[in-house]
């Protein structure tokens, strides 16, 4: 596929999509326009890497097509746009990478688009994350459109309701979350201030440290060569011993200053004030974390995302008359896989028995793969209804019929009683 064609190939069937639309109103005013711009914080290494950080992780969630009744999930279904959610959402990207390019347009901008590609019977062939040079939202009887402008110039516009739209921060603004760069700005600026400073005090190393008094008149190339003897003899990394000699014909002076390093608590404080923005810590950016640490990191950040994503998906993608008969779309993940072996242990031991669990998700749960019959459920004989636990543990079924046991039972029972 050639990428001077993508335009077309994605909003082709739309014509350019130029409808006769007019500026939409809103509540508070006609500021209608959103331009993606962060302040150029996604170029900061340390939003960078935690941008990074929650996208890599979102990566792994599972969305697929789902039907629900009665609160319950009764089934995945098979159908094309699950192959779509859980396999290529479009000819560019896999699912793992579809979902870390929305999610890292979510947090750098505070929006993510994504347009759901129909062909000419309007079914769904393709889902695109939408990167934009500017939107502008429209009207036109009473519906609300979307024109996007692309960096090559080409604008296209599309009714709102067919954009999947997520947003972060949302607040002021009657559509759009805030701009994050505007946010971030008085922390960025710290954090960069800081780093000057290392830089600084890295540069103060090579200040002037010393002078070279020559007790007599030399000639600029006898003087310049003289000290670059010196330096090459004793200044040098060469000099293991650091210790240097001079004849009676030079002095050396030192110069005493004072080098000021940079404060790493003044680094730590700057960075966690980012880090705050994103939810995030040290240990989750860089990979250290504990299990709890994880599962606040999932609960508070990555599930969030998948919720809106979820319910975003569920009502674009589906017709009300669909909604109703339970289709929906869910993002989930394998929240065991990030638990300790010692706690995979101890689930397995626990659902095991009453058979919430089979043997093959015990084997996939510690990297194995799965075996012969391994999906069937299998439960302990040590768990009974509590109203069978009589009939369990005597063998009577009520029915009568135990070989004349229950008749003579009964007999000694009244004997004992009179």
């Amino acid at each position: 596929m050639e990428l001077r064609g993508l335009f077309h190939k994605i909003f082709g069937a739309l014509g350019g999509g130029r409808r006769q639309t007019e500026q939409a109103e809103l509540l508070n005013s006609y500021t209608n326009v959103y331009t993606p711009w962060d302040g150029n914080a996604y170029d900061d290494p340390t939003v960078r890497d935690c941008v990074d950080t929650i996208a890599r992780h979102f990566g792994k969630m599972n969305p697929r097509h789902v039907v629900r009744q009665g609160g319950k999930i009764q089934k995945t279904v098979e159908d094309n746009l699950n192959y779509l959610l859980t396999t290529k959402p479009n000819v560019l990207m896999t699912t793992s990478e579809f979902l870390e390019k929305v999610a890292a347009q979510y947090l750098t901008y505070n929006n993510a688009f994504v347009y759901p590609q129909r062909d000419a019977g309007g079914r769904l062939v393709a889902l695109w994350p939408l990167h934009f040079e500017e939107v502008e939202l429209r009207e036109h009887a009473d519906e609300l459109y979307c024109k996007f402008t692309f960096g090559t110039g080409k604008q296209t516009t599309v009714p709102y309701d067919n954009i999947v739209h997520i947003r972060r921060q949302f607040n002021r603004d009657d559509v759009w979350g805030e701009e994050q760069g505007r946010i971030m700005r008085d922390d960025l600026s710290t954090l960069k201030a800081v780093k000057s400073s290392i830089v600084n005090a890295v540069n103060n190393f090579g200040s002037l440290r010393g002078i070279l008094h020559w007790k007599s008149t030399l000639r600029p190339e006898d003087e310049k060569a003289a000290w670059q003897k010196f330096i090459d003899t004793y200044a040098s990394s060469k000099n293991g011993s650091g210790i240097g000699s001079l004849d009676n014909k030079a002095d050396f002076q030192q110069i005493t200053t004072t080098v000021t390093t940079f404060n790493a608590a003044q680094m730590q404080f700057a960075r966690d004030a980012i880090y705050r923005h994103f939810g995030l810590n040290d240990s989750i950016v860089t990979g250290k974390y504990t299990e709890d640490e994880y599962i606040a990191f999932y609960e508070s950040v990555l599930e969030p995302i998948a919720v809106k994503l979820a319910q975003e998906l569920t009502d674009k993608l589906f017709t009300p008359r669909e909604r109703g008969f339970g289709n929906e779309i869910v993002l989930e993940t394998n929240r065991l896989s990030y638990m300790s072996v010692a706690s995979k242990i101890k689930v397995c031991q626990a659902l095991t028995p009453i058979g919430c669990i089979s043997i093959n998700e015990v084997r996939e749960m510690f990297g194995y793969a799965g075996v012969e019959d391994g999906d069937e459920r299998q439960v302990s004989l040590n768990y009974v209804k509590a109203g069978d636990q009589s009939a369990y543990q005597t063998g009577n079924t009520g029915g009568g019929d135990d070989n004349g046991q229950g008749d003579s039972a009964d007999d000694d029972e009244a004997a004992a009683s009179e």
